[in-house]
């Protein structure tokens, strides 16, 4: 079976989904063909359709954003919706442009895309009850992503130690959205028995500076992200809204309980009380008693931890979800002939 992925390059977790689904299909013994296109095409989508196609594809599967360009290639096409932009809730987090945006050239051609393709999936349930909410397409799919659990796996280097800072790693682009603006106010109410390791991306929009509770670590590779998470002490998650809790997975794999707010995407991932502490959003005084709470419980947080691992290893398998991708890909297949 030959998959074609033709993907605009975003610089966000849209990105680390194909590269990470073209090499678990090939892994499980698909031919994947992944096509990186400028994300200008994201302005006139429908300019896709003229870009040379793969030889001998069987099926396509696309960004919901861009799907639509696909649809006129008399081959099944299928579309993940990484979140919905036309969510209200999302709609709090954009601004007035994004807005147009996204209500005036996006969601026509969103729309077409989820009633015309073979297969819509979401990435969570939270995703798929607000795409058929809004395009009003009953039968959604959804599979969560996942991790590589051989890659993303506890250290035996780390050690907890009440000696020092602990140290709480904030994986993200620098928006509101993520709550880069609460950085600095969280890390005044910890005082100097905390440190906030901040990583960088595509959007950085420079409102954070290194001080002596604030790192910032700039862009990181994937090994160097594994690493970060490794030797954390816990995952901060200042999100508002996500459509899927990435940064919450691939700590967890690594054996890091989660504090954060309990926003849509994250509460899917995180079993609060379990595998981490999740506080109202916003609620900066309840977010710095979790840290406080779970900084000076070593028991706790090894607790947590144990959980954290397992937890993903139970639900976000890459051999699991792989296989359903596969599934689907065959019942759209099938269905076509």
């Amino acid at each position: 079976m030959r998959i074609w992925l033709p993907t605009l390059r975003s610089g966000t977790g849209a990105d680390i989904f194909s590269i990470r689904l073209a090499d678990s299909l090939l892994k499980a013994g698909l031919e994947p063909v992944l096509t990186w296109h400028h994300r200008a095409y994201e302005f006139l989508p429908e300019a896709l359709r003229f870009i040379r196609r793969p030889d001998n594809i069987d099926l396509i599967h696309a960004n919901v954003g861009y799907a639509k360009a696909f649809m006129a290639t008399g081959l099944p096409v299928v579309a993940t919706v990484h979140h919905l932009v036309h969510d209200p809730y999302y709609c709090e987090y954009t601004t007035r442009a994004q807005h147009f945006y996204h209500r005036y050239h996006l969601k026509w051609r969103e729309a077409i895309a989820v009633s015309q393709a073979s297969k819509v999936i979401a990435v969570s349930n939270y995703v798929a009850g607000t795409v058929k909410s809004v395009f009003c397409r009953d039968d959604i799919g959804v599979i969560h992503n996942w991790v590589n659990t051989d890659r993303y796996q506890p250290s035996n280097h780390y050690a907890f130690s009440m000696e020092r800072p602990f140290r709480l790693l904030w994986v993200g682009n620098h928006s509101r959205r993520k709550g880069a603006d609460l950085v600095k106010p969280l890390a005044e109410l910890l005082g100097p028995k905390f440190e906030i390791r901040c990583t960088g991306g595509l959007r950085d929009q420079n409102i954070l500076d290194n001080s002596a509770t604030i790192k910032l670590l700039g862009k990181l590779s994937e090994d160097e992200l594994i690493r970060e998470y490794q030797n954390c002490d816990a995952v901060l998650s200042l999100s508002r809204y996500e459509g899927f809790g990435y940064s919450a997975l691939e700590g967890m794999a690594c054996g890091k309980p989660v504090i954060g707010f309990a926003c849509p995407g994250i509460t899917e991932v995180v079993n609060n009380g379990e595998t981490g502490i999740l506080v109202e959003t916003d609620n900066l005084r309840a977010l710095e008693s979790a840290c406080s709470n779970l900084s000076s419980t070593p028991d706790l947080l090894e607790l947590f931890s144990i959980k954290s691992r397992e937890h993903v290893a139970t639900n976000y398998l890459e051999s699991t979800q792989i296989k359903k991708y596969i599934d689907i890909y065959k019942a759209v297949l099938a269905s076509a002939k």
